[in-house]
């Protein structure tokens, strides 16, 4: 064997290699590239190639299944252009047509117009030139912006002038994969990282205000509540110590309009009473 030439023993070995018909299949990543969208809006589901390829192919979560063929229908095929010209974007799906299209001059799918059906797993299937396969999985997380959250209030009375009220944060129907935090006056320490708080507050103390605010991966919003008011009802505004002078103005300038408006009166009649005997006189007819 020591004569054996290299090039006869580098053909052996490539003739005991197995001769398989499948195509050569590699995976975009070891794990699911998580996409987080929100609702009502656009999101990019990322694909970054620059070579050559014969068919890419997307699939949505649960592709609906052709009755005629029994094949799942694709949400999109693109295909490559012509020399110099952008690939082909055929949307086969209608639940997305006039909502897909390539982002930018990449192969990365953009959906616009995010509704909660489009969450879930996407896949992704390159047809490359030499019969490779690629594929690619994807999980879109869909959250909604939060608008004004709103604090429910319930008040409990207990013994020793002591009231323990419940404040519950509420981001409205439809808002999901949400975290609470509550804090104390002026941002104090962490009370609690749950959706309702229990305070105690004595009635005659003073407030302690707090803070509940809600986040999800796309925004924040914050409410604040009021122990004392919750207990106690809403303070009133102290009057203001010019407004009894105001008042006993006001009563002093009623009390000269009424008397201007008596003398003003007994002038107007007197006046009829001076001009009366006037009137009445008859003087005697000459016969």
């Amino acid at each position: 064997m020591t004569g054996t030439p290299r090039p006869y023993l580098l053909f052996l070995l490539l003739a005991a290699q197995p001769r398989g018909s499948s195509p050569a299949t590699s995976g975009c990543a070891s794990s699911a590239i998580r996409v987080n969208g929100i609702l009502g809006e656009l999101v990019v589901l990322p694909f970054d190639f620059k070579g050559t390829f014969k068919l890419i192919t997307w699939y949505r979560p649960s592709p609906r299944q052709d009755t005629a063929s029994g094949r799942k229908v694709p949400l999109a095929v693109i295909t490559p252009g012509e020399p110099g010209a952008l690939p082909r974007v055929a949307v086969e799906d209608e639940r997305y047509r006039g909502r897909v299209r390539l982002h930018g001059q990449s192969y990365s799918l953009e959906i616009s117009n995010l509704t909660l059906a489009d969450r879930g797993e996407y896949k992704l299937e390159q047809n490359t030139i030499g019969h490779n396969v690629h594929f690619c999985d994807y999980h879109l997380t869909l959250y909604q912006r939060l608008s004004q959250l709103e604090i429910k209030i319930h008040p409990v009375m207990a013994e020793n002038s002591t009231c323990n009220v419940t404040f519950t944060c509420s981001a409205g129907e439809g808002a999901w994969n949400l975290t609470y935090t509550w804090t104390g006056p002026a941002g104090g320490a962490v009370l609690s990282t749950k959706e309702s708080l229990l305070v105690q507050h004595r009635l005659g103390d003073e407030d302690t205000p707090v803070t509940c605010t809600a986040t999800n991966n796309v925004s924040t919003s914050s409410a604040n509540a009021s122990p004392k008011a919750a207990c106690e009802g809403p303070t009133l505004p102290q009057t203001p110590a010019l407004s009894y002078c105001r008042t006993k103005g006001l009563l002093v300038l009623g009390m000269l309009g009424s008397l201007l408006a008596g003398i003003v009166t007994a002038h107007v009649l007197a006046a009829r009473e001076q001009t009366r005997p006037g009137e009445e006189r008859s003087f005697p007819c000459a016969c």
